[in-house]
C-alpha cells in the first residue's frame, strides 16, 4: 500500500509539473526562431499557454467525421498516451510490469504516431465536401473520377511515416539500452550514474558515465534528435500537415476544446520527449521526490526544443523524395552506433 500511494503521488506530481512547464516551451522555440530570422517574435506564454486557452474558450463545433464521436475521442487517447509515455519514464513505474523498459517506450510512441492515421482516415473535410469534382449540383458526373477527402492523404503519409520516418528515432532509442546490455531503465540509469540509487531527496547525483560522451551515444543523440523532429512533424519533416496540399492534415476540423487538446498533446511531446532524452543519455530522470534532480532534467531538457527552434528556423519543407533518404541515412548511423555498442 505504501508503494501503491508513493507511485501516485509522484505521477499525480509528474503531471502537474509537466504539463504547465509543456505550455511555457512553444514560446521559447518561436522566440529562438524569430530571433535567427531577425523579428520579435511572439510573448512567451502565446504560442503555448494563452494559444490553449483561448481555443478552450472557443464555441464547439461538430467536426464532418465518419465516426465524430470516435473522431474526438481521439485527442483524450493522445492526452492520456502522452501522460504515460511519460509517466514510465519516472523512476517510479520503472517496477511496474515492466513498462519502464525500451518495450515500453517503444509501444506508447507508436500509439502515438498511430493516432495521427486514425485522425487522417476520419476526418472529412469541409474544403472537400462542399466543393465536390466534379460538380455534383448541376447534375454532372464526370467518367473515370475517383472523389476523396484531402485528409486521405494525410493518413497515408502517417503510414508512410510510421514505416520510414520515425526508424531513426527508435533506432537511437535502443543504443542506451544496448550498452547497459538490459531492456530497463534502471539498469541505463546505473551505469552512468550510480549514485542515484543511494541519494536522499535533497541530493544531486552528478551521472560519472554519461552515454551521450560515448561515441555511439554521441551518434545516437544526433539520431535522436532527427528522430524527434519527426515525430514532432516539425520542419523540415512536417508533410503529414503541409499547408500546400493537405491542409493541416487530419487535425482540421478539429476545433475549439478539440483543437486546444491537440496543442496539449504536441507541446507534452515537446517535453516529453526531451526528458526522456536526458533520462537515457545523461543519467538523470525526472524524479518528483528529488527536487533538484527534477530541476536539473527540466533544465536540459531544453536541450532539444532549443536545437528544434535553430533547425526550423532554415529548414523548408521534404517532400518523401528527401525524406525517405534523410530517414534511412541517419537509420544507418543509429544502427552503427548500436553495433558499436554492443562491441
Amino acid at each position: 500500500m505504501e508503494v501503491f500511494l508513493k507511485i501516485l503521488i509522484a505521477s499525480i506530481l509528474a503531471i502537474i509539473i509537466s504539463i504547465p512547464y509543456s505550455l511555457i516551451l512553444p514560446g521559447i522555440e518561436r522566440k529562438i526562431q524569430a530571433r535567427i530570422q531577425q523579428r520579435i517574435g511572439p510573448p512567451i506564454l502565446t504560442p503555448g499557454l494563452w494559444a490553449v486557452l483561448k481555443f478552450w474558450y472557443k464555441k464547439d463545433i461538430e467536426p464532418v467525421a465518419y465516426l465524430p464521436r470516435f473522431y474526438k475521442s481521439l485527442i483524450t487517447f493522445g492526452i492520456i498516451i502522452c501522460i504515460f509515455l511519460f509517466l514510465f519514464s519516472t523512476p517510479y513505474w520503472w517496477q511496474i510490469l515492466g513498462w519502464g523498459s525500451v518495450l515500453g517506450l517503444i509501444g506508447i510512441l507508436k500509439l502515438e504516431e498511430f493516432l495521427y492515421v486514425l485522425m487522417g482516415s476520419q476526418s472529412q473535410s469541409f474544403l472537400s465536401t462542399t466543393m465536390p469534382v466534379p460538380d455534383l449540383a448541376k447534375g454532372a458526373k464526370g467518367i473515370g473520377i475517383f472523389r476523396e477527402f484531402l485528409e486521405q492523404h494525410s493518413a497515408e503519409r502517417s503510414i508512410k511515416m510510421m514505416a520510414v520516418g520515425s526508424l531513426p528515432l527508435y533506432i537511437a532509442l535502443i543504443v542506451p539500452f544496448a550498452m547497459a546490455k538490459s531492456g530497463m531503465i534502471s539498469d541505463v540509469i546505473r551505469i552512468q550514474n550510480p549514485l542515484y540509487f543511494n541519494s536522499s531527496w535533497l541530493s544531486i547525483p552528478i551521472p560519472s558515465n554519461p552515454i551521450i560522451f560515448t561515441i555511439p551515444g554521441f551518434l545516437s543523440a544526433i539520431v535522436y534528435f532527427i528522430g524527434y523532429v519527426i515525430l514532432l512533424n516539425e520542419r523540415p519533416f512536417n508533410i503529414l500537415k503541409a499547408k500546400v496540399d493537405v491542409i493541416e492534415g487530419g487535425i482540421l476540423e478539429y476545433a475549439a476544446k478539440l483543437r486546444a487538446g491537440y496543442y496539449i498533446i504536441r507541446n507534452l511531446m515537446l517535453f516529453i520527449l526531451s526528458s526522456i532524452f536526458v533520462t537515457l543519455f545523461i543519467g538523470i530522470p525526472f524524479d518528483p521526490f528529488m527536487p533538484l534532480c527534477m530541476i536539473i532534467n527540466i533544465v536540459l531538457s531544453l536541450i532539444m526544443p532549443i536545437a528544434l527552434s535553430v533547425l526550423v528556423a532554415f529548414s523548408p519543407i521534404f517532400t518523401f523524395r528527401q525524406i525517405y533518404p534523410t530517414a534511412i541515412g541517419f537509420s544507418a548511423i543509429g544502427t552503427l552506433a548500436l553495433i558499436i555498442s554492443i562491441i
